[in-house]
C-alpha cells in the first residue's frame, strides 16, 4: 500500500535521519530571530508547523511555551513521547490549524513549505504563519530552491541506517517536471526490528521547488514580508541559483516597514 507518512515510516524517520543537526538548525534560526527581533526580544513561544517527531522543539529551552502541529499522529506519537518540557501537540492541517494564540517565533523546517505544492497552497501556509505569528515576531522557514533543482534534478538515493534493534533502507526515486518545479518522489522502504524480517512498503511524495520571488509574492498577499534570506544553515549570504536548499525570515509587513 502507498502512503505518505504513514504508521510505518514514521516509525522509521528518526533512524532515516539519524545525523541530522537539529540542536545547529535550532540555533541557527534562534541567531536569526535575534537579527530581526533584537537582542532584548526574549523568545518565549514557539510554534513549530509540520513538527514531524518534535526533535526540533525538543532542542529550544524548557522555559519557553512550545506547540507543534502536525497531521501525521503517528508522527506526534514519536514527538509526545520524548517527554519535551512545557510542549502541547495538535494533530491538524498546518495551513488551515488556529491555535487561538500567538507567538513570538513561528517557524517550519525540514522542507514542509515544499510540501504546498499550488499557489493556494502556499498561500494558505504563509497565512497560518501570519495568523500565528506576533505582530512583532519574526518566522523561518526553508525551501527546496528552484534554480539548482532545474540545472541538476535529484537523482535516485539509497539510505540505509542501523541501531541496534533495527534497521531501515531507502530507495527514494524522483520525478522532476522542470515546467512546473514538482517533485515526485517514491519511495520503497524496507524496515526490519528485533531479528525480525525485511517488511516492504512504499510511500509517495509530491513536493515543489520555488523561486524567492514566487515566496515574496505569497508572502505578501498573506500580510508577510521577507526581511531577510539565504541559503541554507548560512546567515549574511546572499542566495544563489548553486544553492539547493534556502531560507526566508518572515515579519509582519507593517513591521518590517
Amino acid at each position: 500500500m502507498t502512503s505518505t507518512f504513514s504508521n510505518r515510516y514514521s516509525a522509521a524517520y528518526d533512524l532515516l535521519n539519524e545525523g541530522k543537526p537539529y540542536r545547529d538548525e535550532v540555533v541557527f534560526i534562534q541567531n536569526i530571530f535575534t537579527h530581526i527581533a533584537g537582542d532584548s526580544q526574549e523568545l518565549t513561544s514557539i510554534l513549530d508547523l509540520g513538527c514531524g517527531s518534535g526533535k526540533h522543539l525538543a532542542e529550544f529551552h524548557s522555559t519557553a511555551k512550545k506547540v507543534g502541529v502536525d497531521r501525521s499522529q503517528s508522527m506526534l506519537t514519536e514527538a509526545i513521547n520524548r517527554k519535551i518540557p512545557n510542549s502541547d501537540f495538535i494533530v491538524n492541517d498546518i495551513c488551515t490549524v488556529n491555535v487561538e494564540k500567538h507567538f513570538d517565533m513561528v517557524y517550519s523546517l525540514f522542507h514542509v513549505l515544499s510540501y504546498q505544492i499550488t499557489e493556494s497552497d502556499l498561500i494558505l501556509f504563509f497565512k497560518s504563519i501570519a495568523r500565528h505569528l506576533k505582530k512583532d515576531g519574526a518566522a523561518v522557514v526553508d525551501f527546496w530552491h528552484r534554480a539548482p533543482w532545474d540545472q541538476d534534478p535529484p537523482i535516485t538515493r539509497i539510505t540505509r541506517r542501523k541501531s541496534d534493534n533495527a534497521e531501515v533502507i531507502r530507495i527514494s526515486e524522483p520525478k522532476s517536471n522542470l515546467l512546473t518545479g514538482l517533485v515526485e518522489i517514491h519511495m520503497d522502504l524496507f524496515a526490519k526490528s528485533d531479528g525480525d524480517e525485511f517488511a516492504h512498503f512504499t510511500e509517495d511524495h509530491t513536493m515543489r521547488s520555488y523561486t524567492l520571488s514566487e515566496l515574496s509574492l505569497a508572502a505578501q498577499l498573506a500580510g508577510l514580508e521577507i526581511a531577510s534570506s539565504g541559503p541554507w544553515m548560512q546567515q549574511n549570504k546572499p542566495l544563489l541559483a548553486s544553492d539547493w536548499y534556502g531560507w526566508v525570515a518572515l515579519t509582519h509587513k507593517q513591521f518590517a516597514e
